[in-house]
């Protein structure tokens, strides 16, 4: 009986929760200066450029500003061209293959092996390539074929902000403590002032995170210049983009994707109620 009492308790919290989430005069809108401001108190014009910040922040094409899905099919491109470039570079540093030992060669040989094998851009370069690492056996020839000609695409360092790269925390390696190491009138200073010291970090909080970057992994990043093409940086730094850094901004941009299609229907909810018609943007 008691049980029961309190399974019917947690029910109607639940559905007092659910009916405050569903609760259309709840819902709110954060302006610039971070002050929220109810739906039901904006007016057509207010709603109608906030319904198309939210598409924006979903759907824009533009390159350097992408929506959160086109941000999303762009990391998947990134994560190949990175494996692209990283299979290049074995290929002509690590194979003992002297006639593989520039970019046109490699492509020189790719389109014999297409012509004599009656291959297509899409196959697998395991198709021409014997032994292939298992990170590699994605790579298609096309992609081998731009990273020949470096024309793999850009790394934006606008997609990873600071406020992303710090959120991730910093876990230190061994030997990176003994790099951190420093003393102020024989006391060992923290690691992470001596960090935000080296990295010109004022004013930044950092936290400790076991599944955070290390203290390279990070300068590196915080580093990064602005636009970077893929084939001008480190193995260290590509291996790092394809292995971490992409895979959890992916996560992080599903968790927007989400956050702005609430804040969508949201509006589009309010509208309704309100009798306010929306018009869609193009994209």
């Amino acid at each position: 009986m008691k049980n029961e009492k309190v399974i019917t308790e947690l029910s109607n919290l639940q559905a007092a929760i659910d009916d405050k989430n569903n609760d259309i005069n709840q819902l709110v809108w954060r302006l610039k200066d971070g002050r929220n401001v109810r739906l039901m108190d904006m007016n057509q014009q207010e709603l109608q450029r906030a319904y198309f910040h939210t598409t924006d922040m979903l759907y824009n094409h533009n390159r350097f500003q992408p929506g959160k899905l086109e941000m999303k099919k762009n990391l998947k491109i990134l994560i190949a061209d990175c494996n692209a470039e990283l299979f290049l570079r074995y290929i002509i540093h690590e194979c003992d293959v002297d006639m593989l030992k520039t970019g046109l060669q490699v492509a020189d040989y790719i389109r014999n092996q297409k012509s004599s094998n009656n291959l297509n851009g899409d196959d697998s370069v395991t198709k021409v390539f014997g032994n292939v690492p298992k990170e590699y056996e994605t790579v298609t020839l096309d992609q081998l074929m731009k990273a020949c000609f470096d024309k793999l695409e850009v790394v934006n360092r606008k997609m990873m902000s600071d406020n992303f790269i710090i959120s991730q925390g910093i876990w230190l390696t061994e030997e990176e403590k003994k790099e951190l190491t420093e003393y102020n009138n024989n006391k060992l200073r923290p690691w992470l002032d001596v960090i935000k010291e080296r990295l010109f970090l004022d004013n930044v909080k950092l936290r400790v995170n076991p599944n955070g970057f290390s203290y390279n992994e990070f300068r590196c990043l915080m580093f990064l210049n602005p636009i970077s093409k893929i084939s001008e940086l480190p193995s260290t730094t590509l291996k790092l983009l394809r292995d971490k850094v992409f895979i959890l901004l992916d996560a992080d941009t599903d968790y927007h994707i989400e956050k702005w299609k609430n804040l969508k229907r949201n509006i589009e909810r309010v509208s309704e109620y309100k009798g306010f018609e929306l018009k869609e943007k193009e994209y």
